[in-house]
């Protein structure tokens, strides 16, 4: 029997309260609670400099609030051990640090680390979970080459592949669709989707509005540090708030094929 501290379900799910966020004495988010919607695949849009990173690394417990909490069911993530949090959320930040001398198969097995004891290093079926993801994210003909050799947006695929073979309830990507063509873009966000069917909460930073109200169930926009809106995509977007927050003149109309809201942008407000 184990005496480490196990998560409660006093306060269901993963959620900033009253958090305050920044780097050093810089404060980019004054007072911000949220609750990431379970069951959903969530998109966090907003402009530059307006927030959705910093939230993003104070919820995958890569920047602890200034003030504030983050909690996994009712349990501070930042006073529970690492491997117990990695059980339920994995993360992927815009940047991650590519091993020297990794292969594309190691690197997506560590998704598996989570799940094993000092007593048992390689569970049944971990082989199988690992092939899968590589088959899902198309890197299996990269399996035995170094990280270190492929491009950026190969190694982009790698990493979300371990992120995949992590199998966790909650998944957290920060900026996933950088690096890669307009092809994996549209087939990690059906991937998104596809994590969504099978269980798991997926939250993705992402730049593109269209992307992100067309393959998103649930939008969070963010503005100057707050979240200004959130709902299905075709309650949060018009055109109000894509000139109030991204100081953009543009039609939204309804998708003929998915149904959700397409915007054009006339021109950035201010300019001719």
């Amino acid at each position: 029997m184990t005496n480490e501290p196990q998560m409660g379900e006093a306060t269901p799910g993963l959620r900033l309260h009253d958090a305050v966020l920044g780097y050093g004495r810089t404060v980019v988010s004054q007072g911000l609670t949220f609750s990431v919607p379970r069951g959903h695949f969530t998109a966090v849009i907003g402009p530059n400099g307006c927030g959705k990173s910093t939230m993003f690394g104070a919820l995958a417990r890569t920047r602890r609030p200034l003030a504030g909490s983050v909690t996994l069911d009712g349990r501070d993530i930042y006073a529970t051990r690492s491997k117990l949090v990695a059980r339920r959320t994995a993360s992927l930040p815009q940047h991650p640090i590519v091993p020297e001398s990794l292969r594309v198969r190691e690197l997506v097995a560590r998704g598996r680390h989570p799940h094993h004891s000092i007593f048992q290093q390689w569970a049944k079926g971990d082989t199988e979970i690992v092939d899968r993801a590589m088959r899902a994210t198309g890197v299996e003909d990269l399996a035995d080459r170094f990280l270190s050799d492929l491009s950026g947006g190969q190694q982009q695929r790698v990493w979300i592949a371990m992120i995949v073979a992590q199998e966790t309830e909650y998944v957290l990507l920060d900026e996933p669709t950088s690096f890669l063509d307009l092809a994996h873009q549209v087939d990690l966000l059906h991937l998104c989707q596809d994590m969504r069917e099978n269980g798991s909460t997926v939250l993705a930073v992402l730049h593109d509005i269209n992307q992100a109200a067309r393959y998103a169930s649930h939008l969070v926009v963010m503005h100057e540090g707050n979240i200004v809106r959130q709902g299905a995509p075709g309650e949060v977007i018009d055109e109000a708030l894509l000139r109030d927050v991204f100081g953009v003149d543009a039609v939204v109309e309804e998708d003929s094929q998915s149904g959700t809201p397409s915007i054009t942008v006339r021109q950035r407000l201010g300019r001719a």
